[in-house]
């Protein structure tokens, strides 16, 4: 059921859009600014770190070694969690991670060779997913935020299929449309294609006829500074939550955001989760 509370702001947003100019998009430099600033007000990232260190590496007793692709890993920090519980013990952990921005690739690559782990082998590839051959079928594939940006969404789940072998993982955390990415959704300058989101990710997965298992992690984002100082201390915040510049802002887009914000905010904070869809190929 809508609320009068989360659809007014919403269509007030909307009809202040109309005929607006786009907002600037976010330079790769600014991208992995703002996303620092973002996850350290969110307690998302460290229950996914938890998550995924806990819940997949059972999910992969048996194997040795361990062949994993990360697509879009960052600088690391999700990942370097995952292999360390992957390589206890002697075994071996072959880990690969393809990102597009190279200081966070390196970021990944310095996180990975840090870790005392004698028979982790990490490798990075710069660049584009739709690219990458893996030669080796990999025992799991994942997409830790980062199914929202590529072009076609059906190609990229099919990539990752032909790398994984029979019995393999295919691993999406991607967030739900409501409550926050609707603002990304609205404002981001997306380019050519439009962003996908979780049910899109689920929609794909069903098509093919994998059988999935979802969970939902619960995580708050603390919107303290972007409700209080949306063009100083929060602007970094602010800016990753609509994918955008937002300085560029017109007055009455920016009042039409906070007060959607200020709407669905619980002492300072507001709902952040993340949706996570395991399918093992058959």
């Amino acid at each position: 059921m809508t609320t009068l509370g989360s659809t007014l702001p919403l269509d007030r947003l909307r009809d202040e859009l109309r005929g607006a100019r786009p907002l600037p998009a976010l330079t790769g430099e600014r991208y992995a600014l703002t996303h620092a600033a973002y996850e350290a007000a969110s307690d998302q990232r460290p229950r996914l770190q938890e998550w995924i260190s806990t819940v997949l590496p059972p999910l992969l007793d048996g194997h040795d070694p361990v062949r994993v692709v990360g697509v879009g890993v960052g600088d690391g920090s999700v990942d370097a969690r995952l292999a360390a519980a992957l390589a206890t013990g002697e075994r071996r952990v072959h880990y690969t991670g393809v990102e597009p921005h190279g200081p966070s690739a390196m970021g990944f690559v310095g996180r990975l060779v840090a870790l005392p782990a004698v028979a982790l082998t990490p490798a990075v590839v710069v660049g584009d997913f739709a690219d990458h051959d893996a030669g080796t079928p990999a025992d799991l594939v994942h997409f830790v935020h980062s199914l929202y940006y590529v072009d076609d969404l059906g190609a990229a789940l099919d990539h990752a299929l032909t790398m994984l072998r029979p019995g393999g993982l295919l691993v999406a955390a991607t967030a739900p449309l409501a409550p926050l990415c609707v603002l990304t959704e609205l404002l981001c300058p997306w380019g050519e294609h439009r962003p996908w989101f979780a049910a899109d990710v689920l929609d794909e997965l069903d098509l093919r006829a994998l059988d999935v298992r979802t969970e939902t992690l619960v995580a708050h984002l603390d919107v303290t500074d972007v409700l209080a100082d949306p063009c100083g201390r929060g602007e970094a915040v602010f800016d990753f939550l609509v994918g955008a510049r937002t300085a560029s802002m017109t007055p009455a887009v920016r009042g039409a955001v906070l007060d959607y914000l200020g709407g669905i905010v619980v002492d300072g904070r507001v709902p952040h989760p993340l949706d996570i869809m395991i399918a093992r190929v058959r």
